[in-house]
């Protein structure tokens, strides 16, 4: 057997292996817990008032536990004389957690096991399961991992399937009387990086296909195959099913009790119901007609505002007809002012050649006006003249 410890607490009311196993002994029993390791179920054990006697082969490891059990012994259990100091021992449970797969070869310890039983004596065992999805992926990328820890553990020397070990206890004069398993999801296991590499639709078939895919590990109580053991086996599972029965009979009076009651509930949530339906029933009248009379108020009102828009289609049409004709009537007036602006530049240009022609009439009577000055001033110098005098004295005389 290679030399392995497991040193960690664990919770005994959790769901690890370890839990497990140690509430299959019942207080006060005898154990002989083979491969007991530091103690991490010895501990248990103890605190529940068990008469443990605890073999392993590592004094060291040994020393761990010893305060925990009533008697140790140092041993390879792969020795063939491993149990001589033990063979005149009975005890109630022989405890392997962890210890069959550290083997080379488990059968001659499974085969010695019945012998160191009681009449009402029985076998626990725990191993890991070899078909784990993580393995099996594993197995699919061509690996085969040894690990520090876990299912590859590399002090691992045998492998485990349900079968195996069924045929396996079988074969060693043993039948299992119950069988529990611990789950790990193949996210969460040690290998998970191999079931991370394939693809979702190869895990959803792995995980139709392989009945045992998410078992860790098996827990597994055990009877040996005599007639005595078969009796304490048969004993043990009409117990089992007694238990069961009660559990069942308990649970269904628990749920004819809530079903009772949830008749009861139910009778008066059925009236209040019908209450309720009642007021409903007049609230629900009372908005209709209330409802009603929106619809009334809201058809008016779309009636008028129809009329209204029709109001204001009409004066839209009006006033775009209005709109045309002050267009119309703009286009004329622009072509009106063409014509003034036309007739006006025109205009302009006359007074411009009737001021250059007054200034020439203006420039002839200048000239007029001082000919006619000049003409007086000649006229005056003749009558001032005594030829003129002369002459018209002569015209007075005739």
């Amino acid at each position: 057997m290679i030399k392995h410890r497991y040193a960690h607490e664990i919770d005994p009311n959790g769901g690890s292996a370890a839990a497990r196993l140690a509430r299959l002994v019942q207080p006060g029993q005898k154990v002989l817990e083979l491969g007991t390791g530091p103690g991490t179920v010895t501990r248990i054990l103890h605190s529940k008032a068990c008469k443990v006697t605890g073999v392993e082969m590592d004094p060291e490891t040994l020393a761990m536990c010893q305060p925990f059990c009533e008697k140790t012994l140092q041993a390879n259990l792969e020795d063939p004389h491993w149990y001589e100091s033990l063979q005149n021992e009975k005890f109630d449970v022989v405890l392997c957690a962890d210890v069959l797969e550290h083997l080379r070869d488990p059968r001659p310890l499974l085969s010695l096991l019945p012998s160191f039983l009681n009449d009402q004596g029985f076998v626990l065992m725990s191993l890991p399961n070899a078909s784990h999805l993580t393995v099996v992926a594993s197995l699919i990328a061509g690996r085969f991992p040894y690990q520090s820890k876990g299912l590859l553990d590399n002090t691992h020397l045998r492998f485990f399937g349900r079968e195996d070990i069924d045929a396996l206890l079988r074969e060693c004069g043993l039948l299992w009387q119950k069988w529990e398993t611990v789950q790990v999801d193949p996210a969460q296991a040690e290998l998970q990086s191999f079931w991370n590499r394939l693809e979702a639709q190869d895990q959803a078939y792995l995980r139709e296909r392989c009945a045992d895919g998410l078992v860790y590990q098996h827990v597994v109580k055990a009877y040996p195959t005599s007639s005595s053991g078969q009796m304490v086996k048969l004993m043990q599972d009409l117990a089992d099913a007694k238990a069961s029965l009660e559990v069942q009979t308990s649970n269904l009076a628990a749920q004819a009790a809530a079903q009772a009651n949830a008749q009861d509930l139910w009778g008066q949530e059925k009236s209040d119901l019908l209450s309720a339906a009642a007021v409903l029933e007049e609230a629900q009248k009372t908005a209709i007609l209330w409802l009603e009379e929106q619809l009334k108020n809201h058809q008016t009102s779309l009636a008028w505002a129809e009329t209204q828009l029709k109001n204001h289609q009409t004066s839209l049409a009006w006033a775009e007809g209005q709109l045309q004709s002050l267009q119309t009537s703009l286009a004329h007036a622009d072509g009106q002012l063409k014509e003034s602006q036309n007739a006006l530049a025109k205009a302009q240009s006359q007074i411009e050649t009737d001021r250059f022609n007054l200034g020439q009439l203006e420039k002839q009577l200048a000239l007029s006006e001082h000919g006619k000055q000049a003409a007086e001033q000649e006229i005056l110098a003749l009558k001032n003249s005594r030829s003129w005098r002369y002459t018209r004295f002569l015209r007075q005389s005739n």
